[in-house]
């Protein structure tokens, strides 16, 4: 037994069950051995272990040399740094996703020393490994493959067939979403060959990125997957059905729900919708993501969120409905409106309902153009997400000093601080900062920092 194992044996069952008899490694400081004998055998025990410690470490021997080759280059100029570093210290680290666009738009990579610390960030935010793998390039490769926590950025510059074959699920799941922003039918095809044999936590993740590029060619890996024995796979795939209203799942839910809206009165009386509430579904309902249970005007919803809007006339929008359901109607078509991205629903609908979901079925500038109109434009411009336009940043910012100077409170503005141009950075500092309320200081301060690092990348 070596002096090391000596001292680990007496350290587990105690020095005074075992005396320490191992000496200090040979070499150590002349006069150590001494000392220690005089010494109490826990202090013996300690000082030894320690002057082994030192020598093992010291009497490492290193591996072989190994030949790495670098990392390819890259052509693209590297971006200033300081944005960037203020966000992976912590300065604003929700602006990230912000700075890996703003680079990308102008063809620019992060500074070399940056990127593993970049590595590490998206390690902990899936949202962000498209983008991160996409701004690290081949030196972002070039670690990821010494790194099995950065395994995600593999997939953006490998073969596509070996990450597939090969690769973690972080991995995949950034190679199928880069594939279906690319080129969706590629995507689809890859994943249609393994999808039977996939974990289910799998099955549902690559179901839901099929919402990239999502198109009537993929209703059939759809369909199969409402089949699915896990209800995560199957209420993945009944929400993107929705979206397609030329489907057979459309035209199911059609026939369910048509029979539930009636139109009663005539000119003179004047016209309104009669609901008849659903009852529970069968097993053909239930495989399409009908909720069983629960309240009926629940049931509803879900069914008139999954039906195509072509199912209606789109005067019957503008109608009253009776029982007190109209919410619960409106509420449904609107869902529809956004699944389908029926701007013509859309329209009608916010005229009697004006739900900020709606905005986003419309084309961006007449959207921006409603919230700017409506009552509240910070409340309707809550559902327009990315950066707003300048009437809509300054609708917004004169609706939120109006009702701050009014005393009223309102809902949190922090929100805000990421929607609007960076242009009015001086403008909100001015009007909204002294008007009292953490969100504010807040708003200002993203604000502020996301116009610093505009000026930066320009």
């Amino acid at each position: 037994m070596s002096g090391w194992d000596e001292l680990v044996a007496a350290a587990l069952i105690g020095t005074d069950r075992r005396p320490v008899e191992a000496g200090v490694p040979e070499g150590s400081p002349d006069g150590l051995e001494v000392a220690l004998r005089e010494r109490g055998a826990e202090d013996r025990l300690l000082g030894a272990a320690a002057a082994w410690t030192v020598a093992r470490r010291a009497g490492a021997v290193a591996g072989e040399r190994v030949e790495v080759d670098p990392a390819d280059d890259d052509p693209r100029p590297v971006a200033p740094g300081t944005s960037l570093r203020d966000r992976l210290e912590g300065v604003h680290p929700s602006l990230l996703g912000e700075w890996l666009a703003l680079a990308a738009e102008r063809g620019l990579r992060p500074p070399p020393e940056l990127v593993p610390a970049l590595l590490n960030h998206a390690a902990l935010n899936p949202a962000l490994h498209a983008a991160v793998g996409e701004a690290g390039g081949p030196l972002g490769r070039w670690l990821a493959e010494r790194n099995p926590s950065w395994a995600f950025v593999r997939g953006a510059g490998d073969d596509v067939d070996e990450v597939w074959a090969q690769g973690a699920s972080e991995e995949r799941r950034a190679l199928l979403e880069r594939l279906r922003r690319a080129d969706p039918a590629v995507g689809r095809d890859l994943l249609a060959h393994t999808f039977a044999e996939e974990t289910w936590e799998d099955r549902a993740a690559f179901v839901a990125a099929l919402a990239h590029g999502l198109s009537d060619e993929d209703e059939p890996l759809l369909e199969a997957a409402l089949d699915d024995r896990r209800k995560p796979v199957r209420d993945a795939a009944a929400f993107l059905l929705a979206g397609l209203p030329r489907s057979r799942f459309g035209a199911r839910m059609a026939a369910r729900a048509a029979p539930l809206l009636h139109v009663e009165g005539g000119r003179l009386r004047g016209r309104r919708i009669v609901v008849e509430l659903p009852s529970e579904p069968d097993a053909a309902a239930k495989r399409d993501g009908v909720p069983s249970g629960g309240r009926r005007s629940e049931r509803l919803h879900a069914l008139l969120a999954a039906t195509p809007l072509n199912t209606w006339e789109l005067e019957l929008a503008e109608l009253p409905v009776g029982d007190d359901l109209a919410g619960v109607v409106r509420g449904g078509w609107a869902a529809a409106a956004v699944a389908q991205r029926d701007a013509e629903w859309a329209r009608a609908l916010w005229a009697v309902h004006p739900d900020p979901a709606l905005l986003v079925a419309l084309p961006r500038d007449e959207g921006e153009a409603l919230a700017a109109r409506a009552d509240q434009p910070d409340v309707a411009a809550t559902a327009l997400t990315g950066q707003w336009g300048a009437t809509l940043s300054k609708a917004v910012i004169d609706a939120i000093h109006q009702r701050r100077t009014a005393g009223e409170r309102g809902a949190d503005a922090e929100f805000a601080g990421y929607r609007l141009d960076p242009a009015f950075s001086t403008e909100a500092e001015e009007r909204l900062r002294d008007l009292g309320g953490r969100d504010l200081r807040r708003l200002c301060d993203i604000l502020t920092a996301r116009a610093a690092m505009l000026r930066e990348l320009s």
